[in-house]
This record gives structure tokens, sequence and C-alpha cells, in this order.
């Protein structure tokens, strides 16, 4: 008898796409540090726990793209190596700088540049916007994050103590106290909604990659997810101290109260699928 070998289209992608998944490892293999350090603050603040979610949403948003992908054939692109070495140089300068930010943002920086050099310009092409995806799950700078906390901490409570007076509760606010008739309330750090924006910023963006919606549908969607999380974060000031006006601690001593972050998520999820909605629906009257 005589043999004939027979081809596999499975492997013969394969050995394609080998290259560049060799190189995505090794590129990892290399950030194991900076990702273990970022996990660790991930795990220990619960409003940076968002970032555990984020690699998987992006490898999704890969996945998604996988017909795409199969219809290009990978090919090196010498525009990849100044990508590369910039992320290179980027996560050299924040590990022996002490610049633990500048490490972190280097790693969708330098998985361009693989993708690019290895995978050629349609693949980046169909990746970028899932690279760039990582950025999300960069923790800011302490520094800055805890002066951005603070004023919109004192944002809040303006509002929150105006909202209250034209509801006609009496209200003192000083800095980020609210002094009520029974009790007081202070919008702490953990009230405001800064810390959730790359969350909320993250989530619209996903959001907007899910299902057939025109370009502009996706961008107002990504844009709005922001504004819409500080809506549903004073929303949900007010509410509470409207509770605690009228019904006193009961309002505070509740798991809708301690679980803030899940609420402020839960409603943005809502006003975000109910503007999609919207907006979808003029699309298609613009089309009619």
């Amino acid at each position: 008898m005589n043999g004939h070998a027979v081809a596999r289209p499975g492997l013969s992608a394969l050995s394609v796409w080998l290259p560049l998944a060799l190189g995505a490892a090794a590129t990892v293999a290399v950030y194991v540090p900076v990702l273990l350090s970022m996990a660790r603050e991930w795990a220990e603040f619960p409003n940076l726990s968002h970032g555990f979610a984020i690699p998987a949403i992006s490898a999704y948003l890969v996945w998604s793209r996988r017909h795409e992908l199969a219809a290009v054939e990978p090919s090196s692109s010498a525009l990849g190596v100044p990508l590369l070495l910039a992320g290179l140089a980027l996560l050299l300068a924040g590990t022996l700088g002490g610049e633990p930010f500048a490490a972190r943002l280097s790693l969708p920086l330098t998985l361009g540049g693989v993708v690019l050099f290895l995978g050629g310009t349609r693949t980046f092409a169909l990746l970028w916007m899932s690279l760039a995806y990582l950025l999300f799950m960069v923790p800011l700078p302490y520094t800055t994050l805890k002066e951005l906390t603070y004023q919109s901490r004192l944002f809040d409570a303006g509002i929150t103590a105006g909202a209250l007076r034209m509801l006609g509760v009496p209200v003192l606010q000083d800095g980020v106290m609210l002094h009520l008739a029974n009790m007081t309330l202070e919008v702490a750090d953990e009230c405001s909604s800064v810390p959730a924006i790359a969350a909320l910023v993250a989530l619209g963006a996903a959001y907007a990659q899910l299902g057939d919606r025109p370009r502009w549908v996706r961008v107002a969607l990504i844009l709005a997810a922001a504004p819409l999380g500080l809506l549903s974060n004073i929303v949900r000031l007010i509410l509470t101290s409207l509770g605690a006006y009228y019904l006193g601690r009961i309002a505070l001593d509740n798991v809708i109260h301690k679980a803030n972050g899940t609420t402020v998520f839960l409603a943005t999820v809502l006003l975000l699928f109910a503007l999609d909605e919207a907006l979808r629906a003029l699309s298609r009257r613009r089309r009619a």
C-alpha cells in the first residue's frame, strides 16, 4: 500500500500564526512582574477590581474578530519595530526609575509593536482596539487618584446638598460633610465615582463593540459611559441621603448602600442600554 500525506488545514493555519502567538506569549512572560503588581492592587482595592475583567474582555474582543483574522495572512512589517522598541524603553525606564505607572502603560504599546511586526498592518488594524483596551486595567498613580477623588467628593457633596434643598430637606454642607437634622453624612472616598471611571469607560467601550451598530453610535456609547456613571452615583447619594433623613440608620446599614460600586455599575449598564436603544432607533429613522 502506498501512503499519501494529507494536509490538515488547521495545522497549516497554526503554522502561519505561530510566530505571532509565540511573540505575544514571550511579551506576556516579560511583563509577569508588572502584571502581578497590578493584580495585587486590583485585589487590595475594590474600586480597582475591574482590572481582573479587562484582559478577559480584551481576549473576547480578539475572539470576536476571528473570522476577519482568518481571512488575513500575517506578514512581517518593519513599522512594528519602532513601536516595539518604544514600549520596551518605557518598560525599562519605568522599572529602573521606580515609576510603575509608566511600566504598566508600556504593555499595550509593546504588544502592539509585536502584532504589527509579526502580523503586519492588516492584522494590527483588526487588533489595535483590543490591545488599547488593556489600558483600562492600569490603575492611575496614587497621588493623581487621591487629588481627583477629593475634588470629586466635593463636587458630589455640592450637587447632593443642592438637590436635597430643592426636595425640601434641610442640609448644611461643610466640605465633604453633609449635616442633616438627625445625622451627619460624609461623602467618603469609596462614595466617589472617580476611581471607577476607568471601569465605566471600559464598560462602555466593551458594550459598544457588541452587536451591530453604526460607528457614531459606538463612539457615543463610549463617551457617555463616564457621565452616566457619574450621574448614577449622584442619584445614589441623593437617595441615600433622603433615606438617612427620613428613615435613619437603616438607610446606611444595608447591602445596597454597602455595595455602592455594584449599584452604580448596574445602574450605568441600564442607562447605557436605554441610550443604545434610543440612538439605534434614531439611526434607523435617519436611514428610512
